[in-house]
């Protein structure tokens, strides 16, 4: 298993649509790849945003990714200091904990962070 880490805002540059299309990619090649974002990542994963075109809008990427199986965890904490709730996100990621991330981490052979 991949782990794909997202630090990056998802707008203030191209760091977390590069690292959905590598996931993407990576799942195309029957690896099984597991998204966690965290910090101001977990803005990534806020329905209806409209980049403006600054940069490629990141739901239809998550849509996709989560339609095709990939796990999309986000950090519970780093979601709650930004105001989100579940209501606010896009269908189908899920809020974890710390400890989930630790478990995705230790039981993948590679982790790759944006």
């Amino acid at each position: 298993m991949i782990a794909v880490l997202i630090n990056a805002s998802p707008y203030g540059s191209e760091l977390p649509y590069n690292a959905l299309r590598v996931a993407a990619a990576l799942e195309l090649g029957d690896q099984k790849v597991e998204v966690l974002l965290m910090g101001d990542g977990v803005n990534a994963a806020r329905r209806g945003q409209d980049p403006r075109a600054a940069h490629a809008p990141l739901e239809p990427l998550l849509t996709e990714l989560v339609g095709k199986g990939v796990g999309v965890t986000l950090c519970g904490t780093c979601c709650q200091t930004r105001g989100l709730q579940e209501a606010d996100l896009i269908e189908g990621v899920a809020v974890g904990t710390i400890h989930d991330f630790a478990r995705v981490i230790g039981g993948s052979d590679k982790v790759v962070s944006f």
